[in-house]
């Protein structure tokens, strides 16, 4: 009998990286044909591209972290420009593995096309 191939790592796999996070983009609002709904966002997660491997992120955290024009103080740390907006994933979308995610304030139009990252936590596993 033939022997089994060996399985091959993915090079973005996160567990090989040492993150925390799976990395997505902000693809857009969810909309209709005329009207847009900037209180839910859509992200495509890497590595993800049917509807049940999406269906496990959903409930997980989503952060967009970005660096604003001036600092601001930190609780117990230096003065920082860099800022985060979190949410949460609510739901798949679409049948190729993008998701839907709320966030506490509406991801700003600059957020289009870049990254936001998918912690993977909570965990039901």
């Amino acid at each position: 009998m033939a022997e089994a191939a060996p399985t091959v790592a993915r090079k973005n796999d996160p567990a090989l990286n040492g993150r925390l996070y799976v990395k997505a983009v902000f693809s857009g609002f969810t909309r209709g044909q005329r009207n847009q709904n900037e209180t839910s966002s859509i992200l495509k997660l890497d590595n993800v591209y049917n509807k049940n491997d999406a269906q496990w992120y959903v409930g997980k955290r989503v952060v967009y972290v970005y660096k604003a024009h001036n600092k601001k103080n930190v609780a117990g740390a230096a003065p920082s420009r860099v800022r985060c907006i979190w949410g949460r994933v609510t739901r798949s979308h679409g049948n190729t593995g993008a998701v839907r995610a709320k966030f506490h304030k509406n991801l700003p139009a600059t957020a289009l096309g870049q990254r936001i990252r998918v912690m993977l936590y909570p965990s039901n596993i």
